[in-house]
């Protein structure tokens, strides 16, 4: 599978599937992982709660594609997520992120998460622990 359809495979299975377990983080990220979001670092463990968080917090997310452009190892994406709260309120947030692949699986992303609507407490999303 080449790198931009794998990128597009785990984000829908990571924030979109409410089936997702977070023992298959492992499949998608490498040990090593880290992740940079608006000028904060997290690494492997952190990104671990941070999706656990998303899973407590969102009812349900949708991912539209803007664009995406690979070279190599590496794939940029454009992409706005539109989500739903456990509460019932609702946010849209942009997504400009650089995804760095080893083999298969994803190593590191250096990510701007903008919130473009929604509650004011939800502009940590893309880094929420």
């Amino acid at each position: 599978m080449h790198h931009t359809e794998r990128l597009k495979a785990c984000l829908q299975r990571v924030i979109c599937d409410p089936a997702f377990p977070l023992a298959e983080l492992n499949a998608w990220f490498t040990p090593d992982y880290c992740q940079e979001v608006n000028g904060e670092r997290l690494d492997y463990p952190a990104f671990h709660q941070h999706i656990a968080t998303l899973r407590r917090h969102l009812a349900g997310a949708s991912i539209e594609f803007v664009a995406t452009l690979a070279q190599g190892e590496r794939v940029h994406s454009t992409h706005v997520v539109r989500a739903t709260r456990q509460d019932g309120g609702t946010l849209v947030c942009k997504v400009s992120g650089l995804f760095t692949f080893r083999g298969d699986r994803i190593c590191h992303t250096d990510e701007v998460t903008c919130l473009l609507a929604g509650s004011k407490e939800d502009a940590d999303i893309g880094s929420r622990r």
